[in-house]
C-alpha cells in the first residue's frame, strides 16, 4: 500500500491502513481539514465521527464519499459483532477482535446523538497513555458504562500480525 501510494501521492487508497502511519493523527486531521474546505466550517468545530462498515478491505471497491475508509484497528476488552453491528462481550481466551473497515469522517461537535454510543478511545500502543489518537464512536446495546468500566479501547499496534 505504501509503494502504491507513495508512486501517486495525490491519489489516496480506497482503505488506508492507519496503523501503520507513523502519525496516525495527521491523517485525521487531513479528514477534518478537507471537510473545512468543502462545507465551509471552522475545523475547531469538527470532530472525527466513525461508523464501521460490515465488509473487510478486500470488498472495499470505492473510496468513500466523505472521509475515508481506514483499516488495521483492534478492539481490547470487547469484540466487535459483526451480525449485530455493535459492541459485545469478548469471547473466552480472546484478547484482540480486528475490527472491520471503519469509515472516518468529519462532523460538526454536538451533531451526532449520544444514545447508545460508547465513546471508544483509541490508542496508537497497548501502554495507552500517552500515545492516544481519537475517540471512535461504536453502537452498543449495554449501556455506555459497561465498556468503560471493562476498559474498552481501539488499538492501533497490538504489536503481533493477527
Amino acid at each position: 500500500q505504501v509503494l502504491d501510494w507513495s508512486a501517486d501521492p495525490l491519489t489516496l487508497p480506497k482503505v488506508t491502513e492507519i496503523s501503520r502511519l507513523f502519525n496516525p493523527q495527521s491523517f485525521l486531521t487531513a479528514i477534518k481539514q478537507v471537510s473545512c474546505q468543502q462545507q465551509k466550517h471552522e475545523l475547531n468545530k469538527l470532530m472525527v465521527v466513525t461508523e464501521v462498515t460490515k465488509r473487510d478491505r478486500s470488498s472495499i471497491e470505492t473510496h468513500a464519499r466523505d472521509g475515508a475508509y481506514v483499516c488495521g484497528l483492534f478492539l481490547e476488552g470487547a469484540r466487535w459483532d459483526s451480525v449485530g453491528a455493535c459492541l459485545d462481550d469478548s469471547k473466552p481466551k480472546e484478547i484482540f477482535c480486528k475490527m472491520p473497515v471503519v469509515n472516518c469522517k468529519a462532523a460538526l461537535q454536538g451533531d451526532r446523538d449520544e444514545k447508545n454510543l460508547y465513546q471508544c478511545p483509541a490508542y496508537c500502543t497497548m501502554d495507552r497513555r500517552p500515545y492516544y489518537v481519537f475517540t471512535a464512536q461504536l453502537r452498543t446495546k449495554w449501556p455506555p458504562a459497561k465498556w468503560t468500566l471493562a476498559g474498552v479501547a481501539i488499538i492501533l499496534d497490538i504489536g503481533v500480525t493477527v
